[in-house]
């Protein structure tokens, strides 16, 4: 995740006021690589700011995501996850102790999209490469 005043800066320009419920957002996920869920995020700010909404949580999150700040993984059938790391990168899920792992891309080569980003008629925006199985601890 980019820096937290750019970020309060993207939120200003986009007509978001910035409250400490936010700030705190933000730094909960600054340099977090734990890929937490919405309900992780909100326990932690629930520390800071006792009355803290989860919407206030969830819409945050969700802002973020649409702005690009974060990335949203939907690998875990029970709840999605959310990634500070942007760069373009894979991420495996554990099925037996529910971690989800960085994997840095290019180990595993995935097919080049053509230069305009459409595949048969398709525009792509993003592409999200997941490997489900069972990590080296559980097995």
């Amino acid at each position: 995740m980019k820096d937290i005043e750019a970020i309060v800066q993207r939120f200003r320009d986009s007509g978001l006021k910035i409250t400490p419920q936010r700030l705190s957002i933000f730094n909960l996920l600054k340099d977090n690589y734990d890929h937490p869920s919405a309900e992780d995020i909100y326990n932690k700010a629930l520390e800071i700011h006792p009355t803290i909404s989860f919407t206030t949580v969830y819409k945050t999150l969700q802002t973020l995501r649409d702005l690009g700040e974060i990335l949203e993984i939907n690998i875990d059938p029970e709840r999605a996850h959310y990634d500070s790391v942007t760069d373009d990168h894979y991420h495996t899920f554990c099925t037996r102790c529910r971690e989800i792992e960085d994997l840095m891309s290019g180990l595993y080569p995935v097919q080049e999209l053509p230069d305009n980003n459409v595949v048969g008629g398709f525009d792509v925006q993003s592409v999200q490469v997941h490997l489900v199985g069972v990590c080296g601890s559980c097995n």
